[in-house]
């Protein structure tokens, strides 16, 4: 029985996933997203095309408590992202924004950045990929990399949104991530807060 129920449901999962492709829509999905942002260390998040190509650029944003008062701040953010045969790196400061609810998030607007069709639609089915489609694949992504201040005094909830700018709702892609400004976080039980919490 429960089997079966576990056959019907990721039947669903998969069911929903191959709806949810659309190749004229346009998409992003995290290729790669760093487990924990740690005060004056390197950060880096990634993301792809998942669904058509489209010119008009990509955001990132931050946001979360910490934000809001101060606790977390990005002074500079570096992006590396595809450009015709190869890829571009830009550096840019994040401006605070002032949201409608009276709130701030980081933004990061990046409008120089094409989005590529979707580097490898198989990949859904998880079938076996080659090394030059796997390169392939690598060299469409588009790269985050930040080093946060953190003044929190535990850990903090961070959100980081990364989104086709002609598409802030349905293409989007979102992660939480914890934010702390213990150095030493792995060494205090790190792993293990965030394996709890992942449950």
């Amino acid at each position: 029985m429960k089997a079966n129920l576990a056959g019907a449901a990721a039947g669903s999962m998969i069911a929903r996933a191959m709806q949810k492709r659309d190749k004229n829509r346009v998409a992003l999905t995290k290729s790669s997203c760093g487990a924990v942002m740690i005060d004056g260390l390197t950060f880096t998040v990634s993301v792809e095309s998942d669904g058509a190509a489209n010119n008009k650029g990509v955001i990132l944003t931050l946001s979360g408590d910490a934000v809001e008062n101060g606790e977390f701040t990005v002074d500079m953010i570096d992006v590396v992202y595809p450009a015709g045969k190869g890829t571009k790196t830009i550096k840019r400061k994040p401006e605070l924004y002032k949201k409608k609810d009276g709130g701030q998030v980081y933004r990061l607007n990046c409008p120089e950045i094409n989005i590529p069709e979707c580097a490898d639609p198989k990949a859904m089915y998880n079938t076996p990929r080659t090394e030059e489609q796997m390169m392939s694949g690598a060299s469409k992504q588009i790269v985050f990399r930040f080093t946060p201040r953190c003044k929190m005094s535990g850990e903090a909830e961070i959100m980081i949104n990364i989104y086709p700018a002609v598409n802030p709702l349905d293409g989007a892609c979102t992660e939480w991530v914890k934010a702390t400004a213990d150095r030493e976080f792995f060494e205090h039980g790190g792993l293990r807060k965030l394996m709890a919490h992942k449950r």
